[in-house]
């Protein structure tokens, strides 16, 4: 039978009514009704479109209903792009549900005839569509396309990302040249620290300064160039190689990493010329980086197509143990949870930052999922084999983990930042809406691995103290959407209403019990989680980030086009808008800085002077630097303790903190971390403290001064293993050197312990330190960071507003934490090895 002139259907509705679909699906849902409609009257023109729908409201089939409509109306070629090769196969099977025609690259380098010609979408991964060497071209030659569509647009921005960053490991010749060629210059950002990167730490890294970079360029491009065809550059190489002056790099002891200050999207003409973009996000996720990594405009982002009638979608009952009681810290959660257990009816899954907690998964009985197994791990789920929890690490997006596959998510610890790039700038600006909105997106989409639909439900445990700190303090938990904020909020009310039991029930019986009426579905449960929900209220769009960042992005525009005047105008204005925000203005003083060196080295100087001084983790310009010496103020010790007690308006809220600081005060945790918990506990304690290491770049790790400027010195080597046996040369100098650096600032008379942190007291044949050096080793520092905590336990029968100077006195003599007995108790003799 003959056609004749059949007109193809536009209107993506009409598509979808039109499709051989099979016949489990049914009608479109009244949400994909909404933004489908809407798109097709109001938007299908734009050239930008960001799409934001709760989990589990069908934006797959939006995306690809979209895309089916333009390919019936202009008959070019149109791309669906997904985060990586497992979605993007849940996508291929939902095309093929919905009786949508596809085709896939395949290995050869030709594209898909019926792709290029517009009869059919290509759903690929976003590593396939942006590299130097992608076969849909870059630059001039790339390929000319109608609409593309980038799924769980966020995922993609950060492979996007690592696209376009060189990544080489500490045995690559152009690590090993790099780390010669500006040693000096690294050495400038922190003697310490640089050794550290020699020594191979893989926590410790140091940015290039940008002057040095720029001042060698034509050395380091000529070598970058000398090695374009090996692992970790070749597939940037060809993007990067006209614009490596205006890259940034920063090097660890484990790898180095050269990313471009603003990402060359536009190379890229398949996304950045196509005629309609649309960007696909969850509602949870701050949209920013759209502007800065993908130049969206401010427009795009403030008017997003969303479903108004769904203000929220699933069932999670979130809960903080540590807050039912302090009992139920990480360790007790974990033992509890982590274990085999036979006959299990659903999925029990943890979501962990860092493999360093592996070994301790493996020998409670569950299975720790690596690149290689995650799709077998989680097929396994979904199969209904539910024994063993699954622990996945550092995987908060990209997991769909429904219904009965998981009805326990547990989140272990807060995520970190793993580019050197987010870790300098988290350490340089921890005040940061940016930085933390990103935080907080990256918790949101944990939290959403376990809840897949509107009827979805699921108990999600967070654990660490940090978390906790994070999501519970009013300061960071703005970060967050509305429905999160009002699923923390149920949370906390659990707490409350279960308080009474807590004297009845053991501590991990009370939370089975709370964690069983959402599992098992208590009516109670059910309907004063909808009743709370249901108070929700739209909230409105704050254009006022989406501004900042679109004028950080043109200045840096500006910069990458040469036209330094508009560029230093527009981050003289970012400066100017960040006044009472210290830390913030001085990270962009230090951007403006670099915007004039190369026509004002002088002024650049001066500005960078101007930014360190008011941020001290900012770059050290080669300029003199005065030393500040601590001493001690008038103020006595027991009123330091006082007024750091003050800064907390409850006990809970005080101990969440101490717990965190305590926390991060461990061997293995990333030395940074443990040397900023150093600090707080010595100002917690009433003492003046600095970190001469990380202040002005050279010096001890910590320092600490109390009454009759009596001061305490520490070298933090909390990384080395249990399993070294010795304190090694290289250590041993670095303790002598800042002994000598402590000397020489403060006088051969002044007083001064010594400590060095380390798992062991045994010196090197090879190595020498002074007779007065102590080491603090694993079980001396958990004997401190008991007595600390039970001193500030001592406050839960207070009001700690009303606590007396007295009180704090006794309290420190009772926990040994006196000005007699402080550290000496807590730090053993080195014994030197005789051969």
């Amino acid at each position: 039978m003959k056609t004749k002139g059949l007109v193809k259907k536009v209107n993506p509705i009409e598509v979808y009514d039109s499709l051989d679909r099979r016949s489990e699906t049914g009608p479109l849902r009244p949400s994909q009704l909404n933004i489908l409609s809407d798109w097709f009257c109001n938007r299908s023109k734009n050239k930008d479109n960001v799409i934001k729908l709760h989990t589990g409201e069908g934006k797959t089939l939006i995306g690809l209903l979209l895309l089916q409509s333009k390919i019936n109306e202009t008959g070019m070629p149109c791309l669906y792009v997904c985060p990586n090769k497992y979605l993007a196969e849940q996508v291929k099977q939902d095309a093929k549900k919905f009786g949508i025609q596809y085709v896939e690259t395949s290995g050869s380098r030709e594209l898909p005839e019926q792709f290029l010609n517009g009869e059919k979408i290509l759903i690929t991964h976003v590593q396939k569509v942006f590299n130097g060497l992608s076969k849909f071209g870059i630059g001039a030659k790339s390929l000319n396309v109608g609409s593309i569509v980038l799924d769980d647009a966020h995922a993609c921005v950060d492979s996007i990302r690592s696209a376009l960053t060189i990544t080489v490991n500490k045995e690559h010749a152009i690590y090993k040249h790099f780390i010669e060629l500006f040693s000096d210059d690294l050495s400038l950002q922190g003697e310490g620290s640089f050794l550290d990167i020699r020594d191979g730490d893989y926590n410790t890294m140091l940015p290039i300064p940008y002057w040095c970079w720029l001042d060698k360029i034509d050395e380091v491009t000529t070598f970058l160039a000398s090695h374009k065809s090996d692992d970790g550059i070749k597939f940037s190489w060809p993007l990067l190689r006209n614009m490596v002056k205006n890259c940034q790099a920063f090097i660890s002891g484990a790898k180095l990493e050269i990313s471009p200050y603003l990402l060359p999207i536009e190379e890229f003409g398949i996304f950045h010329n196509a005629k309609n973009r649309i960007l696909m996000s969850a509602t949870t996720q701050e949209d920013s980086l759209f502007i800065k990594c993908l130049g969206f405009g401010v427009e795009a982002l403030s008017n997003s197509l969303l479903n108004p009638e769904m203000k929220w979608s699933g069932e999670k009952m979130i809960l903080m143990p540590s807050l039912i009681a302090e009992e139920l810290d990480r360790e007790a959660v974990v033992d509890a949870f982590a274990k085999s257990v036979k006959g299990r009816r659903h999925g029990v899954v943890f979501l962990t930052s860092s493999f360093a907690t592996e070994e301790q998964f493996k020998q409670l009985g569950s299975i720790v999922a690596k690149t290689d197994t995650i799709a077998q791990n989680i097929e396994s789920l979904k199969s209904g084999h539910y024994n063993s929890p699954v622990v996945f690490v550092n995987r908060y997006d990209g997991i769909d983990l429904p219904d009965d596959s998981c009805r326990i998510l547990i989140i272990d610890s807060k995520p970190y930042f793993d580019t050197l790039i987010d870790r300098y700038e988290e350490e340089c600006r921890p005040t940061s809406d940016i930085l933390n909105l990103k935080l907080a997106q990256k918790i949101e989409q944990g939290l959403g691995r376990s809840v897949r639909g509107e009827k979805d439900y699921s108990v999600i445990i967070l654990l660490g103290s940090d978390l906790v700190k994070y999501v519970k303090s009013p300061i960071t938990q703005k970060y967050f959407s509305l429905q999160t904020r009002k699923q923390i909020q149920i949370g906390l009310d659990i707490v409350d209403m279960i308080s009474e039991e807590s004297n009845q029930l053991n501590s991990v019986s009370l939370l089975n019990n709370v964690i069983d009426q959402a599992i098992n579905r208590d009516e109670g449960w059910k309907n004063y989680y909808i009743e709370n929900m249901s108070l929700l209220e739209s909230e409105s769009v704050d254009n006022s980030l989406y501004e900042l960042v679109k004028l950080e992005y043109d200045a840096e525009v500006n910069y990458n086009n040469g036209i330094y005047d508009q560029a230093i105008k527009k981050m003289q204005t970012l400066c100017d808008s960040f006044s009472g925000d210290a830390q913030e203005k001085s990270w962009f003083q230090q951007q403006l800085a670099r915007y004039k060196y190369l026509n004002s080295k002088a002024e650049s100087i001066k500005l960078q002077r101007s930014a360190y001084l008011n941020n001290k983790r900012l770059l050290k310009p080669n300029v003199m630097i005065p030393y500040e010496k601590l001493s001690y103020m008038n103020s006595n010790r027991i009123s330091r303790v006082k007024h750091w007690i003050s800064n907390y308006d409850c006990y809970e809220d005080l101990i969440l903190s101490v717990n965190h600081i305590l926390d991060d005060l461990s061997f293995g945790i990333n030395s940074n971390k443990f040397e900023m918990a150093l600090n707080s506990v010595g100002e917690m304690l009433g003492y003046i403290c600095a970190m001469p290491d990380k202040d002005i770049k050279k010096g001890p790790d910590n320092l600490w001064c109390g009454v009759n400027d009596k001061y305490i010195m520490f070298e933090c080597k909390n990384e080395v293993l249990e399993t070294r046996k010795d304190i090694n040369k290289h250590e041993a100098a670095q303790m002598n050197s800042h002994c000598e650096w402590f000397k020489s600032e403060y006088g051969e008379m002044t007083k001064c312990e010594k400590y060095i942190v380390i798992p062991t007291n045994h010196l090197s044949y090879h190595a020498d330190l002074p007779s007065d050096v102590k080491v603090v080793n694993r079980t001396r520092l958990s004997r401190f960071k008991g007595c600390i905590k039970a001193f500030f336990q001592e406050l839960a029968k207070y009001d700690i507003s009303q606590v007396t100077d007295e009180n704090i006195q006794l309290w420190l003599n009772t926990h040994s934490l006196s000005e007699r007995e402080i550290m000496s108790i807590y730090s053993t003799d080195i014994k030197h090895q005789n051969s």
